[in-house]
């Protein structure tokens, strides 16, 4: 099994954290997981050329997006973690996520059908208030695709974290967020 792991955040915060957290139960399982920080990749937003991209089923444009996008439909299976953004996802991840139309437009998503993925984001407002946006925006993106969407979490941090990458963990907001992170881990699994 090969999973592609993709952080939205245009930072080292608890997004990352996280990756880094699902990727280290995933090896623990013996899983392949490769993570993808998309603030390292250079991803044009999205220039709406329907007009080439819907008749040719391919983007013209040409940056690290073709990279990703050959690992993201080879994977077996995803993890989508982000930050809240104005209960938005950050536009790094919002370009990747528009870029992805010519899976959806070359009807590619029988392809994605049943691969399962996880979303994890992470705001400084209640999990509630992640969940309306941020969340339910990257969970639509997976099931559009035709991903089933094995399971979303929504958390409460901090967003000036002092250089505590460890923050997301000890901060006292989620207080079982590593025995919930396993719980998706299994979930991917199933």
């Amino acid at each position: 099994m090969k999973i592609i792991s993709i952080c939205g955040s245009p930072r080292k915060g608890n997004s990352e954290t996280i990756i880094n957290k699902v990727d280290q139960f995933l090896k623990e399982k013996g899983v392949e997981n490769e993570i993808v920080l998309l603030r390292e990749k250079k991803i044009e937003r999205c220039h709406g050329c329907v007009e080439y991209c819907n008749h040719k089923l391919k983007c013209q444009l040409h940056d690290d997006f073709d990279e990703v996008a050959d690992k993201f439909e080879k994977a077996d299976g995803y993890v989508f973690a982000c930050p809240n953004y104005f209960n938005m996802p950050p536009g790094i991840l919002k370009d990747f996520i528009d870029r992805c139309s010519i899976f959806y437009t070359a009807g590619k998503d029988k392809e994605f059908a049943g691969k399962k993925a996880i979303v994890v984001c992470v705001g400084a407002e209640s999990p509630e208030e992640t969940k309306i946006c941020t969340t339910n925006v990257a969970d639509n993106f997976c099931r559009l695709i035709g991903m089933n969407v094995v399971g979303t979490k929504s958390l409460k941090s901090k967003s000036e974290l002092n250089g505590n990458m460890n923050d997301i963990f000890e901060n006292g907001f989620n207080p079982s967020l590593e025995k919930e992170l396993k719980e998706l881990v299994e979930e991917l699994m199933i």
